[in-house]
């Protein structure tokens, strides 16, 4: 009984409500979402510390660029021009063309008429009629025309020429005359415009206009032939790429401002034709010629009195350079003694300067004895074993069968 009684009491002991058994459940349940919670804590917490150890949470730094300013920049076109400025060349020409003359040499008929045998060009250079032209143009001329752009011919009387420097001058009866602007031939430098006008192949009354540049200076040309009396070497000429032909001698070479600077007086010709090269004399040569021919109708040459050749002098890098003009002899018709031999130089000195200005070559040398003339004092530096001398001494006249 008792036995009976404690298996009840307990089985009632045991016995619980519906009530109590869910919060029992909700317990369980809480407990066990609290220990995920708390494993979720631990875990995440063990993760975070992991990333703030490597660095993930650190801040990134910045970095602002540094303020622009944008500026709006204009840049000026850059434009390739044209050789030569067309317009230019029209300003030139509309001056310059009636300046320029047709010249022509010929012959009068027993009835007086005219006869052409040949010509070339002319610039007017006084308003009173003086005309600058070649001495192969006019050279063993009698009669010579002159005939202007617009038309008017007139009768030429020939003043003189000179066939050293192929320079000659002719003077027809007119005034109020429009001459040509004179330049300044020392001031031109290679690749500066060159305008030559002329009257090629007589094409006519109007000149005729071509440009290029001033292509080289101190040329030297043998020229003769055909169209001389007898062979000469021309020195110190301009050289210019604009076109010149038959011709065109004794016409002008024109700087950019429409000055003359050059009277064309050659082209250059190989076996296969022209080379497209033309040369002129310089006009500070040419005036110099023109005005001796105007006041002694004849031109005073320099003669120096030797017979020279290239000297040369050994750079520092071993290149030989051009430096004066060796004294081979002492040189004149008959063995006679001028000028410079007189003064005291000798065979194997050599000529450095003449009156301060470098001589450097043969050519220069006797560039510079074109503006000398017989009587003109000089003044020579030579170089004698090492030595400086001077030499003060009057040029002589250059005897004509040299």
């Amino acid at each position: 009984m008792e036995k009976d009684n404690y298996s009840q009491q307990e089985l009632f002991e045991q016995k619980k409500y519906i009530s109590d058994l869910i919060e029992e459940k909700s317990e369980k349940k809480r407990s066990s979402l609290n220990i995920i919670l708390g494993s979720s804590l631990v875990s995440s917490g063990i993760i975070l510390s992991f990333l703030f150890l490597f660095g993930i949470f650190d801040e990134e730094e910045i970095v602002l660029p540094e303020p622009i300013t944008i500026t709006e920049t204009v840049r000026e076109k850059e434009l390739v021009m044209p050789r030569v400025d067309s317009t230019e060349v029209v300003s030139i020409a509309e001056l310059a063309t009636k300046t320029i003359v047709q010249v022509q040499v010929g012959t009068l008929s027993e009835d007086g008429e005219f006869f052409s045998a040949g010509g070339g060009s002319g610039v007017v250079i006084t308003d009173e009629g003086l005309i600058m032209t070649n001495h192969h143009v006019i050279d063993n001329s009698t009669e010579v025309r002159v005939i202007f752009e617009d038309g008017r011919l007139y009768e030429a009387t020939i003043i003189g020429s000179d066939k050293l420097t192929d320079i000659g001058l002719i003077k027809i009866n007119a005034s109020n005359l429009i001459p040509i602007a004179i330049g300044n031939s020392d001031n031109m430098l290679v690749g500066d415009l060159a305008v030559a006008i002329g009257h090629p192949l007589t094409l006519g009354a109007a000149p005729t206009v071509t440009t290029g540049v001033v292509s080289a200076l101190e040329r030297r040309l043998d020229v003769g032939g055909d169209t001389m009396d007898s062979a000469v070497t021309l020195f110190g000429l301009i050289q210019t790429d604009a076109p010149i032909t038959r011709g065109s001698s004794g016409g002008a070479l024109i700087n950019k401002n429409g000055e003359l600077i050059g009277i064309t007086t050659a082209i250059a010709t190989a076996d296969v034709g022209a080379e497209g090269l033309g040369f002129a004399v310089p006009v500070n040569l040419a005036l110099g010629i023109a005005e001796d021919l105007i006041s002694d109708g004849k031109i005073l040459h320099a003669f120096l009195g030797i017979l020279g050749a290239q000297h040369f002098e050994t750079a520092a890098d071993g290149a030989r350079v051009f430096s004066g003009v060796f004294i081979q002899e002492l040189y004149g018709p008959g063995g006679e003694t001028f000028a410079i031999g007189k003064a005291g130089a000798l065979p194997g000195d050599v000529i450095k300067t003449i009156n301060g200005e470098n001589v450097k070559t043969l050519d220069g040398l006797i560039t510079i004895l074109r503006t000398k003339r017989a009587g003109d004092q000089v003044e020579i530096q030579i170089m004698r074993d090492s030595q400086a001398i001077t030499l003060v001494f009057q040029l002589d006249l250059r005897p004509s069968d040299v």
